[in-house]
């Protein structure tokens, strides 16, 4: 894995937050990556995932992941926008 992968959209296929979409935000070794969608999970204090339990979706978050190599502030506002831009993790109207 390399910095690639950083900006990736991802999905959760087990544990107790399956089915939710995040955004791959730091990479630990090559089986495991740190993840952050701005909302249950933020930037301050990202979730350690095995790559194993992920499904990686087609979509990159090119302006994002330019931000997080080159050092640049992120916010979870800005994560949480992008997936939600892209239909993911939507909450059904009641």
């Amino acid at each position: 894995m390399k910095h690639e992968c950083i900006g990736r959209v991802v999905t959760s296929k087990a544990g107790r937050d399956k089915g939710r979409t995040f955004l791959i935000v730091g990479l630990c070794d090559e089986n495991h990556v740190y993840l952050a969608d701005g909302e249950t999970r933020k930037l301050a204090a990202p979730k350690k995932k095995k790559l194993k339990h992920l499904r990686i979706e087609p979509v990159t978050a090119d302006a994002i992941a330019a931000k997080l190599n080159e050092g640049a502030r992120v916010f979870d506002a800005e994560i949480r926008k992008y997936i939600l831009s892209l239909g993911y993790n939507v909450k059904p109207e009641q």
